[in-house]
């Protein structure tokens, strides 16, 4: 896959990547270009909204606005990642804005967002975002300090070294993991920590609905 993509670019290069404009903001990770296109920020994800009566995961609002304030009305810069699409047919690729800071590297600093691996990703690239990522976790940035504090389901989470997603003990995709790509994470904060995503159909990640404590592990989340 051919990477292009430049992080801490300087603010007198911008003109060298394609030049955007961000019309409307969908979720925290998710955004609308002034040319119709759909663009995924790569390599972040990001509390999802509400959509087809499921209720918005928590910090949803919140990292939308967020995204909303760093795009919106700014001349940007676009990297494209890999093939340049996801497989939804979204554009992929980094924002870069007018002083040279990355749009998804922002995000993962303010504990509005966190690393989404998949494959096209370079080391180089995922190990940045974590050290970002590690460092707002550390601070109690954003969302971090209520996600890091929801109780243990039962056991430990089981990660997949494959598809770096992973589960509750309990979740119907844990026990299909095999024993080459099984992995024991036993708190969020170590899953989150080597890089693991929450995988989309039984995730830890509670709802604006669940305000108490012990909330979490919503089912088949789309």
């Amino acid at each position: 896959m051919v990477l292009f993509l430049v992080l801490g670019w300087p603010a007198g290069l911008l003109a060298a990547l394609e030049r955007v404009t961000v019309v409307r903001v969908l979720d925290g990770d998710t955004c609308v270009l002034a040319d119709g296109r759909r663009l995924r920020l790569a390599g972040i994800d990001a509390p999802e909204m509400a959509h087809s009566g499921t209720p918005a995961q928590y910090y949803a609002v919140e990292a939308t606005s967020r995204l909303a304030r760093l795009t919106l009305g700014q001349p940007l810069g676009l990297a494209l990642v890999g093939e340049g699409t996801d497989r939804y047919g979204r554009t992929l690729g980094s924002l870069i804005r007018p002083d040279g800071t990355s749009v998804a590297e922002r995000m993962l600093g303010e504990g509005a967002a966190y690393v989404f691996w998949y494959r096209d990703l370079p080391r180089s690239l995922v190990e940045r975002y974590l050290g970002i990522q590690r460092r707002a976790m550390a601070a109690g940035a954003g969302f971090w300090p209520r996600i890091l504090a929801l109780p243990a389901p039962g056991g430990a989470y089981v990660g997949n070294t494959a598809s770096h997603r992973f589960h509750a003990p309990g979740c119907p995709d844990a026990g299909r993991i095999g024993p080459r790509n099984r992995v024991v994470l036993p708190t969020l904060g170590e899953a989150f920590g080597r890089g693991y995503t929450p995988a989309r159909d039984c995730t830890p990640w509670p709802s604006d609905r669940d305000a108490g404590p012990g909330k979490g592990w919503n089912r088949k989340w789309p």
